[in-house]
């Protein structure tokens, strides 16, 4: 058996150069594409981003809405409390004056004994 022969011989090829080279190109070229794409919705963020600043009058618009997004979502979000705190405790057959602490103005925390 010559030394051109050797399987294991990373020279060769057909064996060493192109088996290695392979199996890192294939996780890499994925990645390249996926990085490809993220910077170009980056770029287009940065442009309508752009656009927005350049003019004032949109500016104004998209705080509003975003304002009025944000009150209307704490609204939603303090309503979402409210009844599930309302069955929570008609699930424990607790009146909502009745949450079964010692007098301690916790809000609606019970305490639940282990044992």
């Amino acid at each position: 058996m010559s030394p051109d022969d050797d399987p294991a011989d990373p020279a060769d090829p057909a064996e060493g150069a192109e088996g290695a080279g392979s199996a890192g190109s294939d996780g890499l070229e994925p990645l390249q594409a996926a990085a490809r794409q993220l910077i170009s919705a980056a770029r287009a963020f940065l442009d309508a981003a752009e656009a927005v600043v350049d003019d004032p009058e949109a500016v104004e618009k998209v705080v509003a809405v975003v304002s009025e997004t944000a009150r209307e979502a704490a609204k939603v979000a303090g309503a979402a409390g409210r009844r599930a705190a309302r069955a929570a405790a008609s699930a424990t057959g607790k009146g909502s004056d009745d949450d079964g602490d010692d007098g301690g103005d916790e809000g609606p925390v019970q305490s639940i004994p282990v044992g």
